[in-house]
């Protein structure tokens, strides 16, 4: 039976050093950066899927020890609320929240809480371009331990999905599928790596 070799690196704990800062984020990096200087103690964060909005949330929590509350458009209403209060009455060090929906999509009925979060400072982060991904990328392949060409990162952006997230994981699926057989990591194994999940991902489908 093939041996599959376990990924025991460590994940970097996301932090402001660690995320790359683009033209489409720089705003939002320095306004979470800068918690002193903030108008209101309640920020909402506003991005696309992959945008980097957990990994600045998680980072601005570590930083000053406040409350980062992700996808907030599903949380519980009242839970939402007492947060927001806590931090409007300064029992928080300040709240986080992050979405890719404006508030005006979220379907609130507490009259208070629908208030508050149309009030709520935005600041919003656009998709990552493919100038800013490509050193992500790099560094995702880096943290596993993995050196590749130039020319296997553009075809993993030119054939998977665009997002942070679905990188890391793609590079983590690689590390394991590649160490199992003591491969290296070159653009015709990614192809027949893509190639052989789209198939496999197809045979797991329903069945008419």
């Amino acid at each position: 039976m093939k041996q599959i070799p376990l990924n025991l690196r460590p994940t970097p704990q996301p932090s402001f050093s660690n995320f790359h800062v683009s033209p489409g984020n720089v705003a939002a990096v320095n306004m979470l950066r800068a918690r002193e200087r903030w108008s209101s103690p309640v920020l909402l964060l506003l991005g696309p899927s992959g945008s980097g909005k957990t990994h600045l949330g998680e980072a601005w929590r570590a930083k000053y020890q406040g409350e980062f509350l992700d996808d907030a458009h599903w949380l519980d209403e009242v839970s939402l609320f007492d947060a927001y209060n806590r931090a409007l009455a300064g029992e928080s060090a300040g709240l986080v929240l992050a979405s890719h929906l404006p508030p005006m999509d979220w379907a609130v009925s507490l009259p208070d809480l629908r208030s508050r979060l149309n009030a709520t400072p935005t600041i919003t982060l656009s998709e990552h371009d493919e100038a800013t991904l490509e050193p992500i990328l790099r560094e995702l392949f880096a943290q596993a331990g993995r050196s590749v060409g130039a020319d296997v990162v553009v075809f993993i952006l030119k054939n998977t999905e665009r997002s942070v997230d679905a990188l890391r994981a793609l590079v983590h699926d690689l590390d394991i599928a590649a160490g199992s057989t003591k491969a290296d990591l070159t653009k015709s194994y990614v192809s027949k790596y893509l190639k052989q999940r789209s198939e496999d991902d197809l045979l797991a489908g329903p069945v008419e």
